[in-house]
């Protein structure tokens, strides 16, 4: 059984209509979503909590995930659009070779106008067809599919999007965004023993920056709650698995098993053999016997 891609993606088709139309983007819950619109005929509006903008025919409007902003798109005007999951979209641009050129671009908000969509608006139109369509129609290899043709969209607005802003751009929205989507990036990339560089070139923030917005929001430096996360998958394989030791370290991207002994003792203050025997020791005098955990 497949993954259901409406649970990550939803895409459809804007038809003409009679009257007005308005999308009101909610505030973000428990789970976060990036949209993105293509209008290919009239226009429409986008409202945010400070500014009003014009979404002449042809453009593209890609709206990370923030929430409250409104779209209204006028009367037979004719296009595309798309809501994204943060979590799936991080992993797509991720696994990306170019991630570290999408993340900054897709970090804010982006409007391009028609004179940056010249030629390029129907071939955008495919993708989102594209993904209208395998979200109408799944399969097994519909993921595959719609992380394609999001990065396919992501690469677009890059492209046409050089030159509309400088190369620095700042993260949209508070620090606690950053973090978030640190944290998204850390639970994908811990396994791989990234810099903390190359987790912020990926956010498409400085090392300073990320940093700064760490410590300020979660209390601690990045590569201390990157640590917090291996030593959380540590522990939980000491105590569920009954594998060695080096089979855990290398699991956990370790090429060292020495290494991740001194690692782990550093953070737990306990080598890994001792504190695999101390939850052991732990659970048979409080139970009597291991047949009685479920």
């Amino acid at each position: 059984m497949w993954a259901a891609p409406t649970a990550v993606l939803h895409a459809e088709t804007i038809a003409p209509s009679l009257s007005e139309r308005e999308w009101v983007l909610p505030e973000n819950a428990g789970e976060p979503r990036s949209h993105a619109f293509l209008i290919l005929s009239r226009g429409g509006i986008l409202r945010t909590s400070e500014d009003e903008m014009e979404m002449p025919s042809p453009s593209l409007l890609w709206l990370p995930s923030q929430g409250g902003e409104r779209i209204r798109i006028d009367a037979g005007a004719r296009g595309y659009m798309l809501s994204v999951d943060d979590d799936f979209l991080t992993r797509t641009i991720s696994s990306a070779p170019e991630g570290s050129l999408l993340r900054p671009v897709l970090n804010r908000l982006a409007l391009l106008p028609p004179q940056h969509l010249h030629g390029r608006a129907d071939e955008i139109a495919q993708s989102f067809l594209a993904l209208a369509r395998e979200v109408r129609s799944p399969d097994r290899v519909s993921m595959a599919i719609l992380g394609a043709h999001l990065t396919l969209i992501g690469l677009h607005i890059w492209r046409l999007a050089q030159g509309d802003a400088p190369a620095e751009v700042g993260v949209r929205g508070t620090g606690h965004h950053v973090l978030q989507q640190f944290r998204q990036l850390v639970e994908l990339r811990y396994r791989e023993q990234w810099s903390i560089g190359r987790y912020a070139a990926a956010l498409g923030v400085t090392e300073d920056r990320l940093h700064a917005v760490c410590v300020r929001n979660a209390g601690h430096p990045p590569r201390a709650l990157v640590c917090d996360r291996v030593i959380q998958d540590a522990c939980m394989r000491l105590q569920q698995m009954d594998v060695p030791i080096e089979q855990i370290a290398f699991s956990l991207g370790f090429k060292d098993p020495g290494y991740f002994n001194r690692f782990f003792k550093k953070q737990v203050g306990v080598p890994p053999g001792v504190y695999r025997r101390r939850v052991k020791a732990q659970r048979a005098g409080s139970t009597g016997s291991y047949a009685a955990w479920p």
